[in-house]
Formats: structure tokens, sequence, C-alpha cells
């Protein structure tokens, strides 16, 4: 590449970009640009614009469906998706989906291996919920049921061979949650059943057809027959002399009749031991009452014929013989198989090619366990000598360590990682996909949105070092976004060289990316060269130059408090002039600077009403960002003293605080707790206050917000005073 030029129209959020990258001129460190955009200003829209190339689709503007365009050329010709690569700021681990592969496999091809097992996945879950529906079978046990029964590791290896298997009775009305319920485990294997379940099976088939019983096939049997007369008899039904009156009766009996009628009735089955036992048994709970149903609904020959099958030797096989019976033209297994034998050599292939490259993701896992420090896991690829010979697909396995107890997770295990851990993981696929770029020398631009969210700082350096690796490899170029000023001024103090580090600004008709400046120590690097010749330059610098004198003198040093009033709305504040703040400090930083006798709060004003008028907005703006917060903090506590005076009814009123402006809203809310101004003034406390008392260590925050946010703060802290 020598260079990349973009021009982005309606780009989702981006009105307008064009700007050329040139990776060839100047700096000798040049395949990498960084690019400084505070949030909400181009960063996301930049990436989602070079995601939807790299899919081969056309960006869109989602808001008001106008005509979007992006031209991207590198040299003069259009870049093809496949040399796009973009790693988003949000977390997208795929793995974590059921349907997603968990090989390493080459990159070029993990696209049609996963499609291949969405579909495989698709089929599958139809069948599982087919069988679900046959077998009675939970849907989340299903596939284990299968598995466990058959004896082959694999699902679909295992429904292939129940469909080879003949089927000789129909067994597919026959419900397998019923038969193999865990509680009637212990009854199917008891003496009784074993012994007596034949004869019993007949006596109690007799139930339903011998004079004067009270039962009916398939409605009332013994054991519902028992749960209602228990249940009237603990309700006191009988107690209160009430009767019953069986269908067909000229009469009615009460409890001793009935009981003699129901023993007269289970005589021939109460009059051996076991067979009682074993009535008893099927009414125990509503799983061996579904059993009983079921022997009652079928007819005798069928209900031998599952008594046989039903014994323990007998019990494997038919296992076997009911699901391939709930398969049998069963067009969403047909259709799972076929898919499955259609695509299983593609599948062999892809995974045979990607055990080629097995020492390139131990060397990839490797520099991952290096790098990222502080995990509360380390890597490694589980079966390597397995997935080199293509014989099973890689794996990664977690290896979690706590004194002398170990725990190996595969990937779909890992459950309680934070978001600093699962973006680790994230990176762990992007480094995958730059070893595969790598190792087939592809021209590759890499779109890199904000990856050092939610690191730490030790594994943000980790992030830097592995990007500046990326730098040293040929045909691979970056460009990475980023919010973060911190994680930007880390970029350019490693290595993307200082020509390449850009800030985006918003224009009337755009976006424009322009050089950052003063990223190393904006105080030394901008605001002291100009504190004499620029307005903007001299108020930005007095927050700087109260915390020397907090730090050197101490909060009770005069200078101090002067220039305290030049931060809060004070007794003296509009008397201080620009002269008398240069005399401060020209003898802090040993100076001699000149200034005027307008006063600091007067220059403050004016500048402040420039900026929020002005169209452009280019560099980082620190001193437009640092006079605004002074001046909406400035004009928010006129507001306030002048509000608190008129309701005191006291014009020499001052706030004497150390924490004026928290002091003057408490007083506001006390004096007015309805007052509609404090919920706009609670932005001043929350956008504003804690950003004006910077240093050159930490202007982070400030930077972080917007110019508009405080052009628009301004605006409405200014209103309020009119």
């Amino acid at each position: 590449m020598k260079n990349i030029k973009i021009a982005l129209k309606n780009c989702y959020g981006i009105q307008a970009l064009e700007h050329e990258f040139d990776f060839v001129s100047g700096a000798p460190k040049n395949k990498a640009f960084a690019i400084y955009a505070p949030n909400g200003l181009m960063k996301t829209s930049f990436t989602k614009t070079f995601e939807r190339l790299s899919q081969g689709k056309l960006p869109e503007e989602e808001r008001f469906n106008r005509s979007a365009s992006a031209d991207i050329k590198i040299n003069d010709t259009t870049i093809a998706a496949e040399e796009i690569y973009v790693l988003k700021s949000e977390i997208d681990l795929q793995e974590e989906t059921s349907a997603i592969t968990d090989i390493l496999v080459n990159p070029e091809h993990k696209s049609r291996y996963d499609a291949i097992l969405v579909d495989l996945d698709k089929q599958k879950i139809k069948l599982i919920n087919t069988l679900q529906k046959i077998s009675g079978v939970p849907k989340k046990d299903v596939e284990k049921s299968v598995i466990d029964d058959v004896g082959k590791g694999d699902f679909a290896l295992c429904i292939s061979t129940l469909l080879e298997r003949p089927v000789t009775i129909d067994y597919a009305d026959l419900p397998y949650s019923i038969i193999f319920d865990p509680k009637t485990a212990d009854f199917l294997k008891s003496d009784e059943f074993l012994s007596g379940a034949k004869e019993f099976n007949s006596r109690y088939q007799e139930l339903f057809t011998q004079e004067g019983t009270i039962y009916q096939k398939g409605i009332f049997n013994p054991a519902r027959a028992d749960n209602s007369f228990n249940t009237l008899d603990k309700q006191g039904f009988f107690n209160a002399g009430h009767r019953l009156q069986m269908r067909g009766d000229a009469v009615s009996i009460d409890k001793d009749e009935l009981a003699t009628r129901l023993k007269k009735i289970h005589a021939r089955i109460d009059e051996d031991e076991s067979l009682k036992k074993l009535r008893a048994n099927l009414a125990k709970n509503a799983q061996t009452q579904a059993l009983s149903d079921l022997f009652e609904n079928l007819d005798s020959t069928k209900v031998d014929g599952l008594l046989e099958k039903l014994l323990p030797e007998n019990q494997s096989s038919f296992r076997l013989d009911l699901w391939s019976a709930y398969l049998q033209n069963n067009t969403d297994a047909i259709t799972y198989i076929t898919l499955f034998k259609d695509t299983k050599d593609e599948i062999e292939s892809i995974e045979s090619e990607a055990a080629q490259a097995t020492p390139r993701w131990t060397a990839a896992v490797s520099l991952f366990n290096n790098r990222f420090v502080d995990m509360p896991f380390s890597l490694s690829i589980e079966n390597q000598t397995q997935a080199a010979l293509g014989k099973e697909r890689a794996k990664l396995r977690f290896i979690f360590k706590d004194g002398l107890d170990t725990v190996n997770w595969s990937r779909s295990e890992v459950k309680t990682l934070s978001q600093g851990e699962k973006r680790a993981m994230y990176l762990l696929n992007f480094i995958f996909e730059v070893e595969a770029r790598v190792l087939a020398q592809r021209k590759t631009l890499f779109i890199i949105d904000d990856v050092a969210d939610s690191f730490d700082y030790k594994n943000k350096h980790a992030i830097v070092q592995y990007l500046e690796d990326l730098n040293e490899q040929q045909n691979l170029y970056q460009i990475i976004l980023t919010h973060n000023f911190d994680f930007f001024r880390t970029l350019a103090g490693s290595f993307v060289h200082r020509e390449r580090c850009l800030m985006a600004n918003r224009h009337p008709h755009g976006i424009i990316l322009s050089k950052a400046e003063g990223i190393k120590n904006y105080f030394t690097g901008v605001l002291k060269q100009k504190v004499a010749t620029n307005p903007r330059a001299l108020c930005a610098t007095i927050p700087f130059t109260r915390n020397i004198l907090e730090y050197t003198k101490g909060d009770n040093d005069p200078d101090y408090i002067k220039l305290t009033s030049l931060l809060h709305w004070k007794s003296d504040t509009d008397s201080i002039t620009a002269n008398d703040y240069l005399s401060i400090y020209n003898a802090l930083f040993t100076t001699a600077h000149t200034g005027n006798g307008k006063s600091i709060k007067e220059i403050l004003f004016e500048e402040a009403e420039t900026i929020s008028t002005q169209s452009v907005h280019a560099g980082l703006n620190l001193e437009d960002k640092v006079l605004l917060s002074m001046a909406i903090r400035m004009k928010a506590e006129e507001f306030l003293v002048n509000r608190i005076r008129n309701l005191i009814n006291d014009y020499t009123y001052w706030c004497t605080s150390k924490n004026q402006f928290g002091n003057l809203m408490k007083e506001l809310t006390r004096l007015s707790p309805n007052a509609d101004e404090i919920k706009k003034l609670e932005k001043v406390s929350i956008t504003v206050s804690s950003n004006i008392h910077l240093n050159s260590f930490m202007y982070e925050p400030i930077l972080d917000l917007t110019i508009d946010h405080l052009i628009l703060l301004y605006t409405e802290i200014k209103a309020l005073q009119a």
C-alpha cells in the first residue's frame, strides 16, 4: 500500500468525510494511523462503514434514508472486501453461541465451516423437537439420552445407526419418558415385577370386565379410585354421614360397604401377596401410575410383548427399538442425516487443512498467555496430536489454578469472565486472524475500534505491544480509532508516529481529520507557548497555575486565593486583570510576560461567546474546553449568588465556603426546593466542576467531553441569567 483515499458520504452518522492516509511519505514508522474521536463524533460510524465493506455490502444512512456512498481506494484501486478486517469495540464472542465451532480453523474457511455447522444445528434442533414430542423426553435431555443409549459419542452417528436398525414391531406410540422414567426403574427391577408381571396384567385386565366392577378402562382405574376414595375419607365425607351410589346400583353404600365391595373386586389380585404388592407399587407415585395407565390402554398381546422387553436383559435393546421406531419415515431425521453425510467430507477437508497450522495455533496461544497478565486462566490446545492428524477438531482449554486446585474447562464451560477477560478472548480470535493473514501474505487494512476498552493498564500495554508487532509485518496496515485520550497518547508514545496521530473534528459539512497537537504534554507543548499571545491559552493556564501553587505553597497562599477568585465568582473576581494574573504566573514560572488591564472575567466571557458561535472546532480544543468550563461555572455562580440574594433579601451576600458551587446549590435547594433551574445547574456540577482542576498528568476527562456538549451547556446557563 502507498496510500488510502477515503470519501464517505451519509455513512451512518458521518455526513461527509474525505481524507488521504499516506503510508509512504514522511515518518519511517509509516504503517499505522491513530485517530482520536470523542464519543458520538464518528468512530462507530467509521467502523461500521468498513465492516459493511468487508462483508461486500454498501454502507447506509439509517436515520433519514439518504443516499450513502463509500469510495475507498488503495493506490487508486477500489479496496477489496477481503483486504479489510474490522476489530470492533464491542465484544463479539461468536464462540459462545452453540452453533459456532470452537475449532481454530484457518479463518479463510471459517465462515463456510461455521455456516455448515449452523445449518446442521438448525436441522438437529428440528429433529430434537420432533423426538421430544414423540418420546416425551424433555428437549434438553433428548440428545444425551440418544447418545447414552446408542453408545456413540456423536449425535449424528447415533441417528444414522438408529435409522439403519430394522424395526419389526411398531413401538412409535410408546412413550420413552414413561417407560424409562428414573422413578420407575426400581419398580421394573423388583422381584414382584420380574416374577409376576404377566400374571398380574392378566388379572388386572379382569378388573375392568368382571361382574360388579366399578372401573372403566382409560377413565377410572384402581389407582384413580384409591386417590378419589382416600380424598373423600380425608375430607370427612363419610364421617359426615354421606354415602356413595355407584353407576348401575339401586342403592347407595357407606364407607364399610365400599371397602367390602373393593375387596371383592380386587380378590383375584389381592389373594396373591406378590400381586397385591405389585398393585400397591404401581400406585406409588405419578410415574408408576403413568406406566400402569400405559399397560391398561394397550391390548393384551402388546402388553405381553412390552413386559418381555422390559426384562433387565432386554432393556438396552428395547431402548434402541423405541428410538428407531420414532425415527422411521421421519422427514426431520432423514433431512438431518442427509445434510450430515453431504457435508461430512467438506468438514473433514477444512479440519485437515486447519490441522496443518497447529504450530501457528500453539504460537498464538503462547503469545496470548505471555502478553495478557493477571488473567484467571491460561490457555492450551487440548488435542494437538489428534488435530495434527486431522482426526479431531482442535479445542481450546481454559486452565484455572488456585493453589493446588486446578480446573480445566472448555470454552462453553467458561461462564465467569469479566468484561476485560472476555475482551482478551475476543482479541485471541484477532491474533489467530492476524496469524492466518501473515501466513497467506494477504494485504490487509485493519480498522481497530477502541480495542483497549475494558482492560486494566497492564493489559492495555499488552495490546499496544501486539499492535506494534503488527506494524512490523509486511502487507498489514492499521487505522486505530479511540475516544480514550490516554490510550491515544500511549499509541503516540510507542509506535504510531506523531505525524500520523489525527484528531477528528466536526465541520459544518461533515468530519475533518487534522494532525493532533500537544499529545505528550499539552501545557508545556501548547498552552505555555501561547499564554501571553492567546487569550484562551491565558485563561486555560489558570487552573494549572493554581494547582502548582497549591502543591508548592499551600491553599492559604495569597496568590492561590486570588486565582481561586478566577475559578469562582467572589467579591474581588471582577477586578482581577490579565496583568494581575500574569504577575503571579511570571513569579511562578520565571517568565516575563506582560498583559493588559482587562479583567480576566471579561476575557473569559468574550472568548466563551466567540467559541460558542464558531462553526468549526479543530484540534484537541483543550484550551477552548477549559475556558468554556470556567465560563459555565462562573455564570452559574453569578446566577446562584444573585438568586439567593433575592430570596434572602440581602444584596451583600457572598458565599464564603471553599466548596463554593456545591454550597450555593445546597442553599438554593433549601430556599427554593422546586426551582426550575436546579436541574440545569446540576449539569454544571456533573459535567464541569471536577474537570476545571486539571494538571498535565490528568486532563483526559475534559478532553473526552465534546466541545458541542460544553457549548450547549454554556448556552443553557447563559439563558438562566437572561
